[in-house]
């Protein structure tokens, strides 16, 4: 008689939606569950007692990744091993995609055979494959319209930049050969600084379009953003102001084109002081890593960002300042998109403070799997 215990686990084996089969070290398939059957395209009663080669190695072509699959877990002797490998039905063009765990049968040291559990992942395979499609796509598309509005701008910048300094150059001789006390001489000087306006924003154009590809190397994380803060401050310390940054910094390393970087964070703690209306502008700087992502996230407490300007503040030409080029964040983001990451602005609202992130992926994917299991 089949004891109660038998058939509760004979009932939870038949009722997973992951097949389960078992291989004796004879290699003969002596139990296989619904879902197996099912997965695999094979009867669990007519199939048990069959060699697994005699029922899956039919031809040199035929699922040779997974077979191979077995194959290793054979020759590897390992517990635990988890496989992606393709197999297709009898009948059927379109392999699916199964996610293979496998395992073995031992007692007292001697083994009884192996154990693999089966799951159709070709639906969730299928949807990352599309959306890996997807991302490449949009990523190229970005690409594309990157270096087309750079050409544009260029090319606009060129055109501008010689009538302009023409009108300028010509502004100042009328200005020196009109007489003194003349009223158009005031008229004639607003002809000129407009002009030199144009000339700054040709300059910040090209400025913009000229950002080189980063070469990546790897460099202190910690000595990047206090070299940045530093270098910020020197600018500042002209008209008396400055930046204290509190840094919490747990990564190492970061790899990164240093100086094209450096710009970057230097940019970011320039715009941070510029919406702050104390002489002192306290920045917190947090760098992360979790999982293959670097994350930086660089808040102050200033002016904030209005709401309905928030979407518009990476945009080229946009700024709320007076004297603004507002080509400053453009370039920021411009310098983050070639190192393959995303820059996010956030701001509660007016007087509430602006945080900016920025994501990397992180070169080391080993280095991270280590940094995660430690």
């Amino acid at each position: 008689m089949t004891s109660f215990n038998t058939i509760i686990i004979q009932n939870i084996v038949e009722s997973l939606n992951v097949g389960l089969m078992v291989i004796s070290h004879e290699g003969k398939i002596i139990f296989l569950n619904k879902a197996a059957g099912a997965i695999l395209d094979l009867d669990c009663e007519q199939h048990l007692g069959f060699g697994w080669g005699e029922l899956f190695i039919t031809d040199e072509k035929s699922n040779a990744q997974f077979n191979q699959v077995i194959l290793d877990v054979i020759s590897q002797q390992k517990v635990g091993l988890k496989h992606i490998a393709s197999y297709t039905l009898k009948d059927s063009t379109c392999p699916k995609k199964l996610s293979i765990t496998s395992s073995y049968l031992t007692e007292d040291d001697a083994t009884l055979g192996m154990v693999f559990l089966f799951e159709d992942i070709t639906e969730i395979f299928n949807a990352e494959e599309r959306e890996k499609k997807i991302l490449s796509r949009n990523a190229a598309l970005q690409k594309e319209r990157i270096e087309g509005l750079d050409s544009l701008s260029q090319a606009v910048a060129h055109q501008v930049l010689n009538p302009v300094t023409v009108i300028g150059g010509m502004a100042n001789i009328i200005s020196r050969k009109l007489p003194e006390g003349d009223p158009l001489i005031h008229d004639v000087q607003v002809i000129s600084e407009e002009a030199l306006k144009l000339e700054g924003l040709v300059a910040a154009v090209h400025s913009y379009c000229d950002i080189p590809k980063p070469i990546p190397v790897v460099v202190s994380a910690k000595a990047l953003f206090e070299e940045a803060n530093k270098s910020a401050n020197e600018i500042l310390d002209r008209i008396g102001e400055c930046i204290e940054m509190k840094l919490d910094c747990t990564v190492d390393k970061i790899t990164v084109g240093k100086k094209l970087f450096h710009t970057a964070i230097v940019e970011l703690l320039l715009n941070a002081s510029n919406f702050t209306m104390e002489k002192i502008t306290d920045v917190s700087v947090k760098v992360s890593r979790s999982e293959n992502i670097i994350t930086i996230k660089i808040a102050d407490h200033g002016m904030g960002i209005e709401k309905h300007l928030l979407p518009h503040v990476l945009d080229p030409f946009f700024s709320t300042k007076a004297k603004g080029v507002g080509m400053g964040l453009s370039r920021v983001k411009k310098i983050v998109f070639e190192h393959q990451g995303t820059l996010q602005i956030e701001s509660p609202g007016s007087g509430k403070g602006t945080t900016v992130t920025i994501e990397l992926p992180c070169p080391d994917l080993s280095c991270c799997s280590k940094k995660n299991s430690d």
